[in-house]
Order: structure tokens, then C-alpha cells, then sequence
């Protein structure tokens, strides 16, 4: 170890004192450069880094010497991990020559089995004068490593805080999340956060006042995590409970013909339903009671056979709000076929045809009646009583058809004569 000795003027003359009488006696020089004698100066553009390989930096050395001059010396710089020399990360050059900068560039990533904890690296250099560092006194600077990914500690002040509207949501409502009650140490947060949710159903929003629909019934956990300008976090959590939707409304259906025959068509309409405000009715589904179903809001089905039969209308509408409805229907039996009469009276060249006693086939009613006079005079009515009056007199055949609004027909012939 080197032994560097200061003897003053001061002692030099108690010496002398001692001694007797020592004249001109000088002040010895120095036994070695002293560190002392140099003032060194670190200074590191960037104190914390990420341990990832790449991450680096610059460190400014000067040494100035007792008058206060800059002066160039040689240093001799090292790496220390908790105090022992260690190459943990690497430095652009080891002896530098003040004023100088050398980089330090952090190590790479520690493995994924590895410990992720923070490493603080001390950059020492130590003067190099004569060759000998026992002696000297080194000067160090700081390093903070923080690894990749590291966990930024929660910051207690950032409360996070969110209301809903409507607090008591529908399947499919609009609900409106807002979260500008946050706060950071007592003040709002406003755009000095982030915000993240999460809706609990498998999907997510951002920013502070954010939009959702729930497709589907149930209780769901709703989140809001947000993060301070550091990047702290903070998390809070509520119980969203979603309700069933207003169901929509399907007054009584339409059956026609009413009574209802076999093998025929019977018509079914539930065009009067109508879908709760803001929501759509997006299926009719039928079940008829004899194994047969249909959809739509208007739809037909044939009866195989005479009874009793529930049928079963269910409405659902773009929410998923369902409404069932039945009503009992009695079906008759075999289908009556239409049957054509009339009855002529006359006056002089005039005949009135009366056929009111036609009758459609069972549940239809007469849409037409089509008359042909015999003098080659016909017409197509509506109604059962027409009149015609002929050109001569003479005898004629009257031909009455009926059509039903089941599309069947029947027909009769009557002979007049005239006057």
C-alpha cells in the first residue's frame, strides 16, 4: 500500500523546536500523486435503465486540479455488483483519459426462470497515475436496473370510481359507463389517466365514458382499471345484474275460416304483435298441436282430422324477450262442398234471380256468382239477387255458378219462360 505523507511548515518548525536550532530545512515532496490532489467529477445523462442488452448510458468524467484547471489523468473504470467487481453489463472503454465518457450498456434480459428484481450497478473509476490503485480513493456513480416488464408499485392516492346508466339495465339497452369520478390524490383524473374495462361478458372498452350492450341475461362483473401518468394502476370492480327485456305484446291471433275445416288451409295471422320501443320482433314460430309447426307472422296448415288442438305462438325479439301465447281450436269434420241455387220470378220480359239459398263449402263464404240468362247475357255479382230483362218473349235457360272464397264451385240450371 502506498503511504502518502503531508508535512506542513507548521510542524516542520516544532521539529526544529525539539531538535535545536535547523535552518532552512523544506518541505518534502509528496511520497506519490494523492487522489486527494485531483477532484473528480461522474456525471450520468440517465441513472435507470431496462435490463434488456441495449439500453445504455453516457457517463462525463473530469478531473481538475488544485488551482481548479481541467487536467488530463488516466482512470481506470469497473463495473461493481454489491460492492464486488463484476462485468455485469458492459463499458466502452475501461481507461479513460479525462475529460472523457464512457458508456455503460446494460446486460440483457435475465431468464424467464430467473428472479425479476431491480440490480443497482455502481460505475467506479479510480486514478491511474502510477500504476498502483491500492491506495486511491474511487469515485462512483449509480445504476439503477429495472427489469423488463417490471411491476411499477400501486400508487394508494388513484382511486378509481364509475357509474352506469341506466343503473338497472335490459338486455340490449345502451348502457353508459362513466368513470370521471376517478380521482388522483384527491383531484379528478381526467386525461392524467388511462382508462381499460372490462364488461365481464368477454369484451372490453376504453376511455373514460364508454358505451355497452349486454346480449344476454345474467350477472356480470364490470371493471375499470386505470393508470396514473407513471403508469401506476388501480382497479375496481362492480356487480352489473342485467335484467330480462320488455317482452313484446301478441294480442289474440286471427284463424280463418273459423270454424276451422279439415284438409283445408286454415290461415293464422299475428301481424298485430308489436315489439317493446327501441327493439324489433325477429321471429313467429307456430306449433299447431298436431305435430305440425310454421314461421312468420302469417301462415297456413291443413288439419288432417276432426278435434281439439292447442296451438302455440311464441314472438321473440332482437333482445331475445320472448312472448308465448295459445288458444284452444276445434277443427271440424269432412268439408261441405258448395252448393248453387236459385229462384226465378218475372214480370213480363223482366226475370229477378234470387240465390241466397246457395251455400259455400264449410268456413268459406260466396265470393261470386256468375249468371248466364240463356239470350247469350251474362254477369259476374257479388250479391245473390240480380235482374235481367230479355229482348222477345220465348223460354230460356238460366245458368247460376258460385264460387267460394275456398276456390270451389257449384253450379244449377232453371228454365223460364216469358212472359
Amino acid at each position: 500500500m502506498r503511504i502518502t505523507t503531508f508535512v506542513s511548515l507548521l510542524g516542520v518548525a516544532a521539529l526544529a523546536a525539539v531538535a535545536g536550532c535547523v535552518k532552512d530545512i523544506d518541505q518534502p515532496a509528496l511520497a506519490g500523486p494523492s487522489t486527494f490532489a485531483h477532484s473528480i467529477v461522474m456525471v450520468a445523462d440517465r441513472d435507470t435503465l431496462l435490463q434488456n442488452g441495449v439500453d445504455f448510458t453516457d457517463i462525463r468524467i473530469t478531473s481538475l486540479s488544485p488551482n481548479g484547471t481541467s487536467e488530463n489523468v488516466q482512470l481506470r473504470a469497473q463495473i461493481y455488483v454489491d460492492g464486488v467487481p463484476n462485468d455485469f453489463g458492459t463499458l466502452s472503454t475501461k481507461t479513460p483519459i479525462t475529460p472523457a465518457t464512457i458508456r455503460y450498456t446494460a446486460p440483457p434480459a435475465a431468464p424467464a426462470t430467473a428472479a425479476q428484481v431491480p440490480t443497482t450497478v455502481t460505475i467506479g473509476v479510480t486514478l491511474a497515475s502510477s500504476g498502483d490503485f491500492r491506495g486511491e480513493t474511487t469515485r462512483t456513480v449509480d445504476v439503477n436496473l429495472q427489469p423488463v416488464g417490471i411491476i411499477i408499485p400501486a400508487n394508494p392516492n388513484l382511486s378509481p370510481g364509475f357509474t352506469l346508466t341506466p343503473s338497472a339495465p335490459k338486455v340490449m339497452d345502451v348502457v353508459t359507463f362513466d368513470a370521471t369520478t376517478t380521482t388522483n390524490n384527491g383531484t379528478a383524473c381526467a386525461n392524467n389517466c388511462t382508462y381499460t374495462w372490462d364488461f365481464g361478458d368477454g369484451t372490453t372498452g376504453s376511455g373514460s365514458i364508454a358505451t355497452h350492450q349486454f346480449r344476454t341475461i345474467g350477472n356480470f362483473n364490470v371493471s375499470l382499471t386505470v393508470a396514473d401518468l407513471r403508469g401506476a394502476t388501480a382497479r375496481l370492480t362492480k356487480l352489473v345484474p342485467v335484467a330480462p327485456g320488455t317482452p313484446p305484446t301478441v294480442p289474440a291471433f286471427t284463424v280463418s275460416p273459423n270454424p276451422p275445416p279439415t284438409n283445408v288451409d286454415i290461415f293464422f295471422n299475428a301481424s298485430s304483435a308489436t315489439a317493446a320501443p327501441g327493439r324489433t320482433i325477429v321471429s313467429y314460430s307456430w306449433e299447431f298441436g298436431d305435430g305440425g309447426s310454421a314461421s312468420g307472422p302469417i301462415v297456413s296448415h291443413k288439419f288432417a282430422g276432426p278435434g281439439s288442438f292447442t296451438v302455440t305462438l311464441t314472438v321473440t325479439d332482437d333482445a331475445g324477450s320472448k312472448t308465448q301465447t295459445t288458444q284452444p281450436l276445434t277443427v271440424g269434420g269432412t268439408t261441405a262442398e258448395p252448393t248453387a241455387e236459385f229462384t226465378p220470378s218475372k214480370n213480363a220480359l223482366t226475370v229477378t234471380v234470387n240465390a241466397s239459398a246457395s251455400k259455400p263449402s264449410t268456413g268459406a263464404s260466396i265470393v261470386n256468382y256468375k249468371i248466364d240468362y240463356g239470350d247469350g247475357n251474362f254477369e259476374n255479382a257479388t250479391g245473390p239477387i240480380q235482374s235481367h230483362t230479355y229482348a222477345v218473349a220465348g223460354t230460356y235457360t238460366i245458368l247460376l255458378e258460385i264460387t267460394d272464397s275456398n276456390g270451389k264451385k257449384a253450379s244449377i240450371t232453371h228454365p223460364i219462360t216469358v212472359p
